[in-house]
């Protein structure tokens, strides 16, 4: 992929791609002028349209319900739209820090993990923050300060810490000190925020989705409890409808540009080896690559397992999404496929139902984006990739691979149903 690809058709990183996608700087009075007549909204509602526009516009295949993936677009769009907002109301103040999913199940963005809950806090390194919470018995968990988004060309992480990592008490209690430096005597848990600083992030992994539950965070700026919020100000609702319509458009832009390219590069057949990724989270790897089969063809990934404490592979569709993870199987981790007897793993990729326990759903969409991670491993084994007849799978596969019965399948599904309830509860 291309430098220029890689940072949305700009062939620029960091603020000067925030400052490209901006436009001029404006003063506080042209702002204030631009909200009172209307104009700031106007500009907002154009982004949208612009957005949903590109999104329409790019060529995708047909599955046997006409319009089925244009209508999957649209509500991709939404999920973006929903993230948009999100920076101007609930990520767009360091002094009143909250902390919100995203993405989530029903709005996505990025190629989120399957197998992670996202979560975003705005922070700044003028000030100090205490994050409180309980481990609970999630698998682990990333813990991060960093710039930005990825999309609009802030890919610096600044502090990583792992969820296992904390001094927690005996119930899994800890407490987290969020500062530009160390204070002198400090001995707890601590994470800096460095000049750039703007947010703080945490990916949580869950392994066995049927018994996990999420860790708890809180949240407060040291010094600001009681503090109320100042008035918001025309130029500064002006500011918000701006970032808000920045972010919808130049996501749905990037990651669509981004795929693209891994389309036009892709060979039937063959799945890339893994690598780490620009701008991804420390000890990951990635495999990215593309998938498409026809009505009647199944795709076996054989790999050798990963020396790895965390592994995975997951279906994408063609806007850069996560398909159905809650209620059809598109991904699975290493707590959740079977390993033949051989070492080795091997994922079959379907339209329909195969009776095997690895059978990774391609929701009827005829194509889209495949990946695979390892993480904190020791090695890197590429996979390797078989196309044939679904009538022909069981050629690839061991002769002693268990038939999956369809009771089976649907205990599988449930299990994901539920875990959807746990992950984004509703409070």
């Amino acid at each position: 992929m291309s430098d220029e690809a890689a940072v949305g058709g700009y062939g620029l990183s960091g603020e000067a791609l925030r400052q490209a996608l901006r436009g001029p700087e404006r003063t506080k009075e042209e702002n204030a002028k631009r909200l009172l007549s209307g104009e700031a909204w106007r500009s907002f509602c154009r982004s949208l349209e612009e957005a949903g526009a590109h999104l329409l516009e790019f060529p995708v295949g047909e599955t046997e319900t006409p319009g089925e993936l244009q209508a999957q677009g649209m509500k991709y769009a939404l999920g973006l739209v929903t993230g948009g907002i999100l920076q101007a109301l609930e990520l767009s103040d360091p002094d009143l820090p909250r902390i919100v999913r995203s993405p989530h199940a029903e709005a996505k963005w990025g190629a989120e993990n399957v197998d992670n809950q996202y979560l975003w806090c705005r922070v700044s390194p003028e000030s100090q923050y205490r994050i409180t919470g309980n481990r609970r018995n999630v698998f682990d968990a990333l813990l991060e300060t960093k710039d930005g988004y990825m999309q609009l060309g802030d890919d610096a992480v600044f502090e990583s810490l792992l969820l296992s990592e904390l001094e927690c008490d005996a119930e899994g209690n800890f407490e987290i000190l969020l500062a530009a430096e160390r204070p002198a005597g400090h001995r707890g848990n601590f994470m800096a925020m460095p000049p750039g600083t703007k947010h703080w992030c945490v990916r949580q992994y869950f392994a066995d989705w049927e018994n996990e539950r999420p860790a708890y965070f809180e949240i407060e700026r040291i010094g600001g409890a009681g503090v109320a919020a100042p008035p918001l100000t025309p130029a500064r609702m002006a500011e918000l409808l701006d970032e808000a319509g920045l972010w919808t458009l130049q996501t749905a832009k990037f990651w669509q540009e981004w795929v693209d390219q891994l389309r036009r590069d892709h060979v039937k057949g063959r799945l890339v080896p893994p690598a780490a990724f620009v701008g991804g989270a420390r000890d990951i790897v990635y495999g990215n690559d593309w998938w498409s089969l026809d009505r009647d063809e199944v795709m076996v990934v054989e790999l050798e397992v990963p020396d790895a404490r965390y592994w995975q592979l997951q279906l994408c569709d063609v806007w850069f999404r996560t398909m159905d993870w809650a209620t059809h199987q598109t991904g699975l981790n290493h707590a959740q496929a079977r390993v033949d007897d051989d070492g080795r793993v091997r994922f079959v990729i379907a339209h329909r139902d195969p009776g095997v326990q690895n059978w990774i759903d391609t929701c009827g969409h005829p194509e889209g984006m495949i990946q695979y991670r390892y993480i904190w491993t020791k090695t890197r084994p590429a996979p390797s990739v078989t196309i044939l007849p679904f009538d022909r799978l069981r050629e690839a596969l061991p002769q002693n691979t268990p038939e999956f019965s369809a009771d089976e399948r649907r205990r599988a599904l449930a299990i994901r149903h539920r875990h959807l309830q746990r992950r984004e509860p509703v409070t």
